[in-house]
């Protein structure tokens, strides 16, 4: 069953009825999200959360990224510019997505999923400190030269990250900033007020649909015209701004890209995401342990992912990394996040 479960997370295709968590009621007690503490989820469709992780401890996880982007010897440093090009970084993803090389897995980034403060927020949207987080990888923009970034890399890619089968409030994704994060510097872009016309999308460009349905892959792409349809709905395109040490985040139903740096600052970030323990399905607790014991990425829902990686894609580099450099040591309230020990 697991072999098989994962075979279908990492293809998309239409999951088995008993893990389609096709409607408004979640498993467990957790029938909806608290917005109580997060108003503007709701209408704006993201949020930022002001100094939950202290700047001086920011920074500190900074210097902790620019030590494992400089350990795969490709030539970059840190306190020299001059090493700032494409090929001299390990291979990245649009403007400097990192989920291969075990990253999600790294000590640090452990460490900064198991800031308090971090988890706290996500216990207040869910109502329940009894958490599962997501083994996502992180976000290192930096102001690469203009033609080094041409094509694919540079493109907007507007998106959500939710399937059209799920017209309900599925998911919080955030972003945990650790670098100064203005108007011109790389980050995320979102479609302001988006979240409110999303079901009325998928019912309006119903023709769209392909033969089989929508996917059940949590995952859907705007083209211009699609936009238009929401700005003519009032929809506007808004750079979202940080500080390092704040927490951004979005509802998945929220249209969204990556934007590169304009200015000359880096972007650096981790992606987190949290969701209750009690509504994963028997079957994913079986992957999550799979996941976690290998050193295996995930998207971003800590319930219904697919695994993501250096060990589940063709190689991106020679001799390519596929653990962490520092392998993690995890307290029991990260193994608990984990899925390793019970609540």
């Amino acid at each position: 069953m697991v072999q098989a479960l994962t075979q279908t997370l990492l293809t998309g295709a239409h999951p088995p009825e008993d893990v389609q968590r096709g409607t408004l009621k979640l498993r467990g007690s957790h029938t909806m999200p608290n917005s109580t503490h997060h108003p503007d989820l709701d209408t704006k469709g993201y949020q930022v959360v002001k100094g939950v992780v202290p700047k001086a401890r920011a920074a500190e996880y900074v210097d902790r990224i620019y030590h494992w982007l400089e350990s795969f010897g490709t030539g970059f440093k840190a306190n020299d510019k001059s090493t700032w090009h494409i090929d001299q970084l390990p291979t990245f993803h649009r403007g400097g997505l990192y989920n291969r090389y075990g990253v999600g897995h790294e000590q640090f980034v452990w460490d900064i999923r198991g800031e308090e403060a971090l988890i706290n927020e996500f216990a207040k949207i869910w109502g329940t400190e009894e958490l599962l987080v997501s083994f996502d990888g992180i976000n290192v923009t930096l102001p690469l030269p203009a033609e080094e970034l041409a094509g694919q890399r540079s493109a907007p890619w507007p998106h959500v990250d939710q399937s059209p089968n799920r017209r309900y409030k599925h998911c919080v994704q955030g972003i945990m900033n650790l670098e100064q994060n203005g108007p011109q510097d790389g980050g995320l872009r979102v479609l302001e007020g988006s979240i409110q016309h999303y079901n009325e999308f998928f019912e309006a460009f119903k023709h769209e649909m392909p033969e089989e349905g929508w996917t059940w892959k949590d995952a859907a792409w705007y083209k211009d015209y699609h936009l238009q349809w929401f700005f003519d709905r009032g929809c506007k395109w808004v750079k979202v701004e940080a500080d390092p040490g704040d927490l951004i985040l979005w509802d998945s139903r929220t249209i969204h890209y990556g934007a590169l740096a304009e200015g000359d600052r880096p972007r650096i970030a981790t992606y987190v995401c949290y969701k209750p323990a009690s509504d994963l399905q028997p079957e994913m607790k079986e992957v999550r342990r799979i996941a976690a014991e290998q050193y295996i990425s995930t998207t971003h829902d800590p319930l219904m992912f697919r695994m993501t990686g250096s060990k589940i894609d063709a190689p991106a580099m020679e001799n390519e990394r596929k653990e962490p450099l520092k392998k993690p040591i995890l307290t029991e309230r990260m193994q608990r996040l984990a899925g390793l020990r019970d609540y």
